[in-house]
């Protein structure tokens, strides 16, 4: 009895942190420093980006989808402001992203995208960002995350598969004829 007390005490006060945290617009929050093989880092909640931040954000981006299905302007600062955005930082560079927007009239997020620079990649830090970012959503009582991925993009299925998504169905001619996706789901919270 106890020790599920004391289980609520702390996910209590984890929440209270979370709703402060979570509801103050005017900072760029660190979640967590850690290390990993390219050195010191930093995940950010970012909240009020300036312009070059999004600017960074939308070439990383573009880096990683090459033009097909990567975020612009408009689309970053919509999921900055309405989702949930977060960033690695290593020496104060951008380096791997994360985007989630919530599902509506659900306890649901979707994973709207994530990438890594090029040469930062096959070093842990998409690992590293879903692993914390989905510490922060199950804090916040999110039950799922839904994602969509090319069938032929298996670094990306493999990926999902380690953090536990499961693939539930080919979406055919998802964004036009034969631009096929594959749907995946990951329950955050089990009952």
């Amino acid at each position: 009895f106890f020790k599920n007390l004391f289980k609520l005490i702390i996910l209590s006060n984890l929440n209270k942190l979370y709703f402060n945290y979570f509801w103050n617009p005017l900072l760029n929050v660190i979640i967590k420093k850690v290390q990993l093989e390219g050195g010191d880092m930093e995940i950010v909640h970012i909240k009020n980006p300036n312009f070059e931040m999004m600017k960074k954000i939308v070439e990383i981006e573009q880096e990683a989808f090459e033009g097909n299905g990567n975020v612009d302007l408009w689309i970053i600062k919509a999921l900055i402001r309405y989702g949930l955005v977060f960033v690695i930082k290593e020496n104060d560079k951008i380096v791997c992203i994360v985007e989630y927007m919530q599902v509506f009239n659900k306890k649901s997020l979707f994973l709207y995208g994530i990438s890594t620079l090029k040469k930062y990649r096959h070093k842990g830090y998409a690992n590293c960002i879903l692993n914390e970012t989905e510490k922060i959503l199950r804090n916040l009582s999110y039950e799922e995350i839904e994602l969509t991925v090319a069938p032929e993009n298996e670094i990306a299925i493999n990926l999902y598969k380690k953090h536990g998504y499961l693939k539930e169905k080919l979406l055919e001619d998802e964004y036009g004829k034969g631009i096929h996706r594959y749907a995946m789901r990951k329950k955050l919270i089990w009952f």
